[in-house]
């Protein structure tokens, strides 16, 4: 670990101890107007630009923004095909049908002619997801989308801090998802965030989020909505307040791992190829990801290399729930199942000693499989 690594989670760590031993002492658990809820939300809405609600999950952050949209029963909503399981069970939780798209094999994001071919005269909505940090080629479905009134939400779950042609993540749509699970950039075990800059539509999530309720003239707070609980506790917000304030730093950081983990992975064969991250795109580095030519490659360069992982269980049309409710073609399986089968790398998990995973990939340099 570096010493600029090390002081920085020191210092994030002394923070979430002092966090949680006054949360407990101050019994204010409240997580209605939490201290700690407050303060991520702020830190949050300077970062992205625009209004942040906390949730207990990324994936309910994304039913939340579904939801809030209005989309349910009847709607076809577009997902591309390189993703989380996750992604399809908050569609499906809405009620509403997802459609799997192809996605670029370089940058493992869909471009607008991928979204063009999934679309149904049921689709009301594309969730964009930025693959591992990446956000390249959003802005382009996002023209593509509001060209065609189509609904874009991203699912930026891996991506807070990412940028695209200037603009932050999460600002490209009528609304982002984002999380903060065990391993995302930032993480409090487990938690989400919604983002809107559409007034309306975050009064509409607000309620959402909390048994519907909203406040009426005489101060009291009645259920204007089909809602549930999908707040965010003072606990883990109190473990993630250190990390959101001091996120500049911890970019910096996280970024100069994945700069040298970029220049060492293509070594381990000489068959592999980088993720592409476009010249407008700043990727947030959830993950250093590569590609090796053939799905047998890819398995022996694992075996060689057991610090290097495949990132989800199967590919997303293997998924049982997948197969069972989601829709897509016998082209978008076979070139989901070929990307799965050839797709490794790294993730960068929070608190890890990024220099112990550079120095293995430094060490695997010219050790070609």
């Amino acid at each position: 670990m570096t010493t600029t690594q090390r002081h920085l989670q020191e210092r994030i760590e002394a923070r979430i101890r002092d966090n949680l031993v006054g949360l407990v002492d101050s019994k204010q658990w409240n997580i209605y107007r939490g201290r700690f809820v407050n303060a991520v939300e702020a830190h949050a809405r300077e970062l992205v630009g625009v209004p942040c609600l906390t949730t207990n999950a990324g994936t309910s952050a994304i039913e939340l923004a579904l939801r809030a949209h209005g989309i349910g029963p009847g709607d076809d909503v577009v997902i591309p095909s390189s993703t989380f399981v996750a992604t399809v069970q908050a569609v499906l939780l809405t009620g509403a049908r997802p459609v799997l798209c192809d996605v670029d094999d370089a940058t493992y994001n869909p471009e607008p002619e991928h979204v063009a071919a999934a679309l149904t005269p049921a689709s009301r909505a594309v969730l964009f997801v930025h693959t591992f940090g990446n956000p390249s080629g959003a802005a382009r479905v996002a023209a593509f989308c509001a060209g065609r009134d189509l609904i874009l939400l991203e699912d930026a779950a891996q991506a807070f801090g990412g940028r695209i042609g200037g603009r932050p993540v999460g600002t490209l749509g009528s609304g982002a998802a984002f999380s903060f699970n065990s391993s995302k950039p930032m993480s409090c075990g487990d938690g989400g965030m919604f983002a809107t800059g559409d007034l309306e539509v975050h009064r509409r999530a607000k309620a959402i989020r909390h048994a519907g309720l909203r406040e009426v003239p005489d101060g009291r707070f009645l259920a204007h909505e089909i809602g549930g609980k999908s707040l965010m506790t003072e606990f883990q917000a109190a473990v993630l307040e250190p990390q959101m304030d001091l996120f500049d730093e911890l970019s910096r950081v996280r970024t100069g791992a994945a700069m040298s983990l970029r220049e060492a992975l293509p070594e381990v064969s000489p068959h592999a190829r980088l993720q592409r991250v476009d010249d407008d795109a700043v990727s947030a580095w959830q993950r250093v990801a590569i590609t090796l030519d053939t799905p047998a490659r890819a398995e022996e360069t694992l075996a060689r290399h057991p610090w290097l992982e495949r990132f989800y269980a199967a590919a997303l049309v293997d998924e049982p729930v997948v197969a069972r409710h989601a829709v897509f073609t016998d082209d978008v399986a076979h070139r989901c199942r070929d990307l799965w089968g050839r797709l490794i790398g790294v993730t960068l998990w929070p608190f890890q000693d990024f220099g112990d995973v550079v120095a293995k990939a430094l060490e695997a340099k010219g050790s070609h499989v």
